[in-house]
């Protein structure tokens, strides 16, 4: 599968312990870079918008109809806490990222974010208008949290849950 990651944003709405993604500069013309994405139409299959936040992005439905017209299958990660699922009508995939149990990732991202978090995953899973993943950052102190999170996904049933073993590492999604 070849594929491309899109940080059409790193502007966020959290300040997460471990990422400096929000410190780098955003795409400053987005449809220039729609442009230059729809170049690798048929060398390319997937385009994975990612961040920062993407759901931040007042133009992001926009760049998803874009990009599947031109061809491509699209997916969309999210820290989950910005609840729009109108973009679930758009996208062939969302990603929603949880690190772990309850107490690590509210410690990591933000008190809530949780909750948010989990609750923005069922909803794109009982929606089932496209699949579904979980994405996990894989660091030291979140080993058991980790091993925490699984009861967790075997009763959402995500269709993937990737782990990465650092934030520059975009992991592979591995069927659950």
């Amino acid at each position: 599968m070849k594929h491309v990651l899109f940080p059409i944003t790193y502007n966020c709405n959290l300040k997460c312990s471990f990422c400096k993604e929000w410190q780098k500069d955003s795409v400053k013309d987005i449809p220039a870079a729609v442009d230059k994405l729809k170049e690798k139409a048929g060398d390319v299959e997937w385009v994975f918008i990612t961040g920062g936040e993407p759901l931040l992005v007042e133009e992001l439905i926009w760049v998803c109809d874009e990009l599947r017209a031109a061809g491509f299958k699209v997916g969309v990660t999210t820290n989950g806490t910005i609840f729009k699922p109108e973009i679930l009508d758009h996208i062939d995939i969302i990603g929603v990222s949880i690190d772990g149990d309850k107490e690590f990732h509210d410690n990591a991202r933000g008190e809530g974010v949780y909750d948010k978090a989990i609750s923005f995953l069922q909803y794109a899973k009982d929606a089932n208008k496209c699949e579904t993943a979980v994405m996990s950052v894989a660091l030291e102190d979140n080993q058991d949290a980790l091993q925490n999170l699984k009861p967790i996904l075997e009763a959402i049933d995500p269709t993937y849950w990737q782990v990465q073993t650092d934030i520059n590492n975009q992991g592979v999604p591995i069927p659950v």
